[in-house]
């Protein structure tokens, strides 16, 4: 039967709407970014580290993409310590994807810091930490977090495959900068220069946590 000319318009104004509603979709999740495969480790006997026991990615708002190789061990250090009572832990619920990419990042130190820090917010965001708490935990990284001067060039570092050594990776990563000690001074400054963005209720866990600081 011959598909007439009224039917075929009338075809593609009903299938229209659900195309874009499908591209718009498919945008606004690359927006926020996405991650590929799962954190499956397992802890080290040491009790604090976990290594990595399939391969992980994150593709950041911009497209690029953060792999996390197979065998990188991480622990969370590159949160300052004070700062896990925001979240519970670092591999606690929607932080752990962010946490391990951060971790990583860190410890090989093939990208500048800034960006490290930053894609660390942008994981955050896309695993569901709500907008002010993600912009905190930034802020914490970006003022007390790992820094470095220089980024790593070396080929077998910047290549990430089931080839990886991070050992070998992490051990020859670029040296850090010093980082800004978490002292009553430097944190109460923190708090001052946040609490008109943070939540009321980060910012009495700051508190407490500064009243502990010696």
């Amino acid at each position: 039967m011959p598909i007439l000319k009224r039917d075929f318009l009338i075809g593609i104004l009903v299938t229209a709407p659900a195309v874009t509603g499908f591209a718009a979709r498919a945008a606004a999740q690359e927006q926020q970014g996405r991650f590929i495969g799962n954190v499956v480790a397992r802890w080290n006997p040491d009790g604090r580290e976990m290594t990595l026991t399939e391969p992980f990615e994150y593709i950041d708002p911009n497209g690029l993409s953060w792999k996390v190789p197979v065998g990188t061990s991480v622990d969370g250090a590159s949160i300052p310590q004070i700062f896990w009572s925001l979240i519970g832990g670092p591999f606690d619920g929607m932080y752990r994807n962010a946490s391990v990419v951060h971790d990583f990042y860190c410890q090989v130190r093939t990208r500048p810091y800034r960006n490290v820090h930053r894609v660390f917010r942008e994981a955050m965001h896309t695993s569901g930490v709500p907008q002010s708490k993600s912009w905190l935990m930034y802020q914490a990284v970006n003022r007390f977090g790992p820094r470095w001067s220089d980024f790593k060039s070396d080929p077998k570092c910047q290549v990430i495959d089931a080839d990886y050594d991070f050992d070998a990776c992490s051990r020859n990563a670029a040296p850090p900068l010093p980082a800004a000690e978490v002292n009553r001074e430097n944190l109460d400054s923190f708090i001052g220069d946040v609490e008109g963005n943070a939540s009321p209720e980060d910012v009495m866990i700051l508190r407490r946590a500064l009243a502990e600081v010696r």
